[in-house]
């Protein structure tokens, strides 16, 4: 008997491959329109944002608010690194928010609150407000001390705060008369009563009689006993140079000897000695043993 062979009959398996088929073409369709309707969507509602954000500056006047770049706690100092400037409706901004035009005051001074990144910054989240105390705007450890100037010291009244200048000590009476370097490189926080930069008078001459420097204690001490013996004179130092002075005196003879005029130095004539005389030869008699 010959062994016979099993037809299988294929027609039956065809529609269900079709609709597997048809259901993984609409699963791909599904995901392309879904991904191009998000993506149209988001581009559609990044352009109304910037349409009417631009209709909104054309219209509404605006301001500028000081931010923090960070969120900042209670008891840090605000510098200048921590704030940035947002433009903002005017109409929103708080009659308290700390403005571009006056940030240098907030600059120093203490966290009284908490504030988030980006929130704009209120004169109530600080220690001092809009009117602080002098003492709050000096770093612990240091000292803020008020000397007399007069127009020589003042750099003829163009000396303004945040300048950097270095401190010479003049004392002694006439040929025994010195001067050296006191203090270099100190930071000028007030001249009078101005603490800020006057930004509107530059280059307008200023009248003051004191200078407020910040100092160490120990430089505290040497500035009163040097304002008791001599008299300071405030040099006016460029605030990227760095370089020290030198630290020895000046002394009046010191300066007269670098102002006299050098002499050609004259060199004297040879003088060769004459050669001594020879001395005279002598007989000598002995006669009977007696010279």
């Amino acid at each position: 008997m010959e062994p016979s062979l099993m037809v299988v009959n294929d027609t039956a398996s065809k529609p269900g491959r079709k609709r597997s088929f048809r259901h993984i073409v609409m699963l791909m369709m599904s995901i392309g329109l879904g991904a191009a309707g998000v993506f149209y969507s988001r581009h559609y509602i990044n352009d109304q944002v910037a349409y009417y954000k631009s209709q909104l500056d054309k219209t509404e006047p605006m301001t500028q608010v000081v931010v923090p770049n960070r969120a900042m706690s209670r008891g840090e100092v605000v510098s200048t690194d921590d704030l940035s400037v947002r433009d903002i409706p005017k109409k929103y901004a708080d009659s308290n928010s700390v403005m571009s035009s006056n940030y240098e005051t907030a600059v120093g001074q203490r966290i009284d609150f908490d504030i988030d990144q980006g929130r704009p910054l209120l004169w109530a989240h600080l220690e001092g407000g809009l009117s602080p105390t002098f003492s709050g705007k000096v770093p612990t450890g240091l000292r803020a001390m008020t000397i007399r100037v007069d127009e020589i010291n003042s750099i003829s009244g163009f000396l303004q705060p945040r300048d950097r200048i270095d401190l010479l000590l003049s004392y002694g009476n006439g040929s025994k008369q010195k001067i050296f370097p006191l203090i270099q490189n100190l930071d000028v926080i007030a001249t009078g009563v101005q603490t800020l930069v006057d930004k509107k008078g530059f280059g307008t001459k200023r009248n003051f009689s004191s200078i407020t420097v910040q100092v160490t204690p120990e430089q505290a001490k040497k500035l009163t006993l040097s304002q008791r013996i001599g008299k300071l004179t405030a040099v006016l130092r460029n605030p990227e140079d760095e370089s020290p002075l030198s630290n020895h005196p000046l002394t009046v003879a010191s300066l007269l000897n670098g102002l006299e005029p050098q002499r050609p130095s004259v060199k004297k004539a040879a003088v060769v000695e004459s050669p001594s005389p020879e001395p005279k030869k002598r007989i000598e008699y002995i006669i009977g043993g007696v010279r």
